[in-house]
């Protein structure tokens, strides 16, 4: 027994990333830009200017709702704003893949093992040993813990029930967690004896090393600190992996500077083909070298304070909501609002933050009896669009002259019929393609749901899986249809012979590949049009039927409902944001117009260098980045709430991640004074154990404090280019006083 209690136990780590080859490089961002274009219908991009245009920098991304594709999108959007190469640091798991693998080699990302990724089933059964007295004590039967595992390894469930690291081993058939498991799954599977896995722990010390060198070489390096895709409403626990990597560059090598920029991936339908997208790059936070000093005097403590920083400025550039039908009522609450101009003409960026500031100004007066009132009325009216097949946009731009409808009808009838006329062809060709992607991204859905514990329906994945099946399933289509056009066009000789050698036939193929390829992509920009037009036959066909009384009274109840928003927002809207009005909103959208402009005149390069120094005075007078530990304004010391106190309080979840990098010193003071051992530091969450109603949003969306709100604007709001998230994004996160805590606690 002592000598199997002293065997070397497996230490895991990550494998050298592969330099890629200058036309590697060349290809990837030409095929990214393809892939990109050619699946969304529009990408926009706000906050260009805070991308440095130089020099090391952090991309952090959130929330990661596309799997592979928000490498993708972010990669694109840097290269177009910027003309800079974004190196991701990304799960091995994913180079084993064929096609992912080399891609991501090409790109020139940076390869992580993650622990789950390595869990393998183990020989034995296991339970609580006394639960719930004892929480952390395991029994085995038939088991051989001081073998198959090893303290700060990974013990997993079947059916992804739960994970948990492994504190101590006992004996072959006793052990200890390090910490409690958190998923009620997991808890009531442990009640009696069930199979089990481990993985071996991860080193991540080459990994950090790795990093370090890229900053200081001047590289670009992005991560999505959430550890996993998933497509829940908030953000996931960020672990402190880029914390680490930025303090640890700073303290490595003296006088770098390392600004981390945060990136907020907002989409629209994310999993649809011909989706919207629109990423906001918010302020950059300098890692400099009193940062590292802090760093090298006590490292858990400085980590856990950049982590606050970040979380707070990836909230402010990402939209969450404590649920799915919360995020309903606010996308129709913003639909509804009367900006005094046609709502087609704000740009999604805009869009993207009314959002955002909706759901900050529900968090506040959602006890509110107008608010509960509008709520429920929001509801009910979508209750009846979905009886109706029917969408707001349709609503509001619906006619009330039957006449006119009949006539409009007739017309969109006849382009419809032009339109998939034209473009049949294509889709007849692409639509092996179509279903490939359809069964198999779905298949892959209920794999990716039955393997996630924090997945909701896993559309996270289908998207990536629609390209990743049309990128194999396509290009053996068009193969097998250019061989079948080029042996009819010589079996009849349909085409002259130019050479009257084999290479006629090598002519012909490669003409009908090109011909395939540009009918299925005519059909394809004719087909989105004439789905728009489909989408509009139906409420013209409703308003000339029987039921046309009932869309009317619908119509009524949309207008009386759109008055009712619009005058409890232009009320509430001032208590919550000082500098309120519907001015700011055309200023800001004609900026965005301008910028996303620009950036496609000059594909990134010279409109990048244009906003930064259109953006140079605000950023100055706003404190646009942040830089140091001892800033006033957007740093650390502007998370102080009214009475002087800095706010601590973070959702359970959140605080769990930020330490779990530092399992060596957490129940202690042997921390002050040292550096982390890098080993032992986790990058991702293992499979994340997150408690069953654990969320990020509760907390930190409450109640925004009015007087921190016009101290870290300043009252010139109107003379600077910051937008609204930059009017808030130094504001105080903080609960209410008792009165509001009292309310928070009412069933």
């Amino acid at each position: 027994m002592s000598e199997l209690l002293q065997l070397k136990p497996e230490v895991i780590e990550s494998p050298d990333p592969i330099i890629a080859s200058s036309w590697e490089t060349e290809f990837i961002y030409w095929f990214i830009k393809v892939v990109i274009e050619i699946f969304f219908r529009e990408i926009s991009i706000r906050g260009s200017f805070n991308i440095p245009a130089n020099g090391p920098a952090m991309v952090v991304i959130a929330p990661h709702a596309n799997q592979f594709l928000d490498a993708g999108v972010s990669m694109y959007s840097v290269h177009a704003a910027t003309g800079r190469l974004t190196h991701f640091v990304e799960a091995a798991v994913s180079f084993r893949q064929r096609v992912i693998g080399s891609l991501s080699r090409m790109a020139g990302s940076i390869p992580v093992e993650r622990a789950q990724d390595l869990l393998r089933t183990k020989q034995g059964l296991i339970r609580f040993k006394n639960y719930p007295d004892d929480e952390l004590t395991i029994i085995g039967r038939g088991t051989h813990f001081t073998v198959d595992c090893q303290v700060k390894s990974l013990l997993g469930l079947p059916h992804s029930a739960g994970n948990v690291k492994i504190g101590e081993i006992i004996s072959d058939t006793e052990l200890k967690f390090s910490t409690p498991m958190k998923k009620a799954g997991g808890i009531k599977m442990l009640q009696d004896f069930v199979p089990y896995k481990t993985a071996p722990r991860i080193d991540n010390h080459k990994l950090f090393d790795t990093v370090f060198n890229r900053l200081n070489e001047g590289d670009l390096i992005a991560i999505a600190p959430e550890g996993g895709s998933h497509d829940r409403t908030d953000l996931l626990p960020l672990k402190p992996g880029v914390a680490i990597m930025a303090l640890g560059a700073a303290a490595k090598y003296p006088g770098l500077k390392i600004p981390i920029v945060p990136c907020g991936l907002n989409y629209f339908h994310a999993h649809k083909f011909r989706s919207r997208a629109v990423l906001e790059f918010g302020r950059p936070i300098i890692i400099d070298d009193e940062w590292a000093e802090k760093y090298k005097e006590d490292s858990k403590k400085t980590v856990s304070e950049l982590m606050e920083i970040i979380t707070d400025a990836m909230k402010a550039v990402t939209t969450q909501s404590p649920d799915y039908e919360t995020l309903q009522v606010i996308q129709a609450a913003r639909r509804l609002y009367s900006y005094g101009g046609s709502r087609s003409n704000i740009p999604l960026p805009i869009v993207v933050e009314i959002n955002r500031n909706l759901l900050i100004g529900y968090s506040k007066f959602k006890d509110d009896r107008k608010i509960r009132h509008l709520k429920d009325s929001v509801v009910r009216y979508n209750e009846r669009l979905n009886y109706y097949g029917l969408t707001d946009h349709q609503m509001e731009n619906a006619s009330k002259d039957v006449l006119h409808n009949a006539i409009l009808l007739c017309k969109r009838l006849v382009l419809l019929a032009y339109y998939t006329t034209l473009s049949l062809p294509g889709t007849i060709l692409f639509s092996p393609v179509f279903y490939a992607c359809k069964k198999i991204s779905a298949k892959k859905q209920k794999e990716a749901l039955a393997n996630s514990v924090v997945k909701i329906h896993a559309n996270d994945v289908l998207g990536s899986w629609k390209v990743m099946i049309a990128l194999v399933v396509a290009p053996i289509c068009y193969f097998l249809y250019s061989l079948l056009g080029t042996y009819l066009m010589n079996k009849y000789h349909l085409l002259p012979s130019l050479t009257g050698t084999s290479l006629d036939t090598l002519l012909t193929f490669t003409s009908s590949w090109i011909i395939l390829l540009c009918t299925t992509y005519a059909s394809l920009r004719l087909g989105e049009d004439g789905m728009d037009i489909a989408k509009s036959i139906r409420p013209l066909v409703l308003s000339l039927s029987p039921e046309t009384t009932e869309l009317k009274e619908l119509n009524a109840e949309r207008e009386s409902l759109s008055l009712e928003v619009t005058q409890v927002i232009n009320e509430l809207g001032p208590k919550v944001f000082p500098k309120f009005n519907q001015q700011r909103l055309k200023e800001l959208s004609e900026e965005v117009k301008e910028e996303n402009s620009t950036i496609k005149k000059g594909r990134g390069h010279s409109g990048a260098r244009y906003h930064r120094h259109h953006h140079r005075h605000a950023a100055s007078s706003s404190s646009s980045s942040i830089s140091g530990v001892s800033t006033t304004t957007s740093s650390t010391e502007s998370l102080l709430s009214s009475d002087g106190t800095l706010v601590r309080e973070r959702a359970a979840s959140t605080s769990s991640s930020v330490y779990s990098g530092f399992s060596e010193f957490d129940m202690d003071e042997e921390g002050k004074g040292r550096m982390p051992n890098l080993s032992h530091v986790s990058i991702f969450p293992d499979k994340l154990q997150l408690s069953d109603a654990s969320s990020s949003i509760d907390v930190d969306l409450q109640d925004l404090d009015k007087s921190s709100l016009e101290s870290a604007t300043g009252s010139n709001v109107h003379t600077t280019a910051i937008d609204l998230t930059s009017r808030v994004r130094d504001a105080v996160f903080q609960r209410n006083q008792a009165g509001t805590d009292n309310q928070d606690k009412k069933p």
